[in-house]
């Protein structure tokens, strides 16, 4: 993709800004309640990371802390996150002051109510984005903003992109770790996890002498072990999805970055299936193991895209940046819309 445009994306954080529409659990006014749902704002840190402070500033297990979806670290977001405790706008006060505004935060804005239920995986809408793209000579920002307003009306190819699989920087293989762990090859998946970067020093020196890679996972989120394992699922989707772009219209292949070569139709006329399927998984916590699921995905996504007037880019000399904002059901990535306006304005 990099030889399409030079554009940036998330130069800066506050460049992509994403907030949940979420789902809010059915709220208790009246005692007694167990949950305490919150708005969480981060920035710099992954949601696993956010979940992870909120788990031991409240000294709380992992399965007390939950989220709906998953928010970029490169990236300004706000999300809903319950927790099983009650807690008072004192406690979020003493939360917010632990972790300060610096590069990388985590801030809960507020209180949304309480209730008995956590809030579940999946369960939200999806997400509106704002963002901010950099770099763009005169003449391409120029086509890409008629482009948006001639197609305001917008829908493309619902490919998973790079942040299923890897963290800014690299390496892209959490759909390796995945495929690992579905095969019972803990040794591998340890190995390729080590790689990310994503385990601390003293977790690593802590399981050095560790022969049984397993028991290692077990002291892991499980909610990572399953993300892994969507990656992984993600992965045989876009393979899956491009084989279909292919077989029922007319279609060029592009070479992404780090998700390897996708179809995509020539023309807006085009005919798919609306769903793709694939034999998945799923991690089953108590089993502590995955087994077989049937995935299914929207092939075809439509949105609204709006964008401000041109600017200059103040970070780039002579260049130009463009605002633009749309909504995206969840589990759709703002990214792979973006790529693919580039490829159409290049057509």
């Amino acid at each position: 993709m990099k030889s399409l445009e030079n554009y940036k994306l998330k130069y800066v954080n506050e460049d992509f800004q994403v907030t949940e529409v979420s789902l809010t659990p059915k709220l208790v006014s009246k005692k007694p309640y167990k949950f305490t749902y919150l708005w969480l704002q981060k920035s710099g840190i992954t949601t696993f990371d956010a979940l992870e402070q909120l788990k031991k500033f409240f000294n709380l297990s992992f399965n007390d802390v939950n989220n709906q979806g998953l928010k970029d670290e490169d990236a300004i977001t706000e999300q809903l996150i319950s927790v099983k405790k009650v807690l008072t706008n004192k406690d979020i006060e003493t939360f917010n002051k632990k972790n300060k505004f610096k590069d990388k935060f985590s801030k809960i804005k507020n209180i949304i109510g309480y209730g008995n239920e956590p809030v579940k995986e999946r369960a939200l809408h999806g997400n509106s984005f704002k963002i901010v793209i950099r770099n763009l000579n005169e003449v391409t920002a120029n086509n890409i903003l008629n482009y948006i307003k001639q197609n305001k009306y917008h829908y493309f190819i619902n490919y998973y992109d790079n942040q299923r699989f890897g963290m800014p920087g690299g390496p892209y293989n959490t759909h390796l770790i995945g495929e690992a762990i579905i095969k019972n090859n803990w040794g591998e998946a340890y190995k390729q996890i080590k790689m990310t970067g994503n385990i601390t020093p003293e977790f690593t020196n802590i399981y050095k002498n560790t022969i049984d890679h397993k028991e290692i996972f077990r002291s892991i989120n499980p909610k990572k072990i399953s993300f892994f394992i969507s990656s992984y699922n993600s992965f045989l989707w876009n393979a899956q999805a491009s084989q279909i772009v292919n077989k029922n219209t007319k279609n060029k292949s592009h070479l992404f970055e780090n998700l390897g070569r996708l179809c995509l139709p020539i023309d807006g006329s085009f005919k798919c299936p609306q769903m793709c399927e694939i034999n998945g998984y799923e991690f089953k916590t108590e089993e502590f193991s995955a087994k077989s699921k049937i995935s299914k995905r929207n092939m075809i996504v439509a949105t609204n895209i709006y964008a401000d007037d041109l600017e200059k880019d103040e970070f780039h000399k002579n260049m130009k940046k463009l605002t633009i904002s749309f909504f995206l059901p969840t589990g759709s990535y703002a990214t792979m819309i973006i790529k693919q306006i580039f490829i159409n304005i290049k057509k």
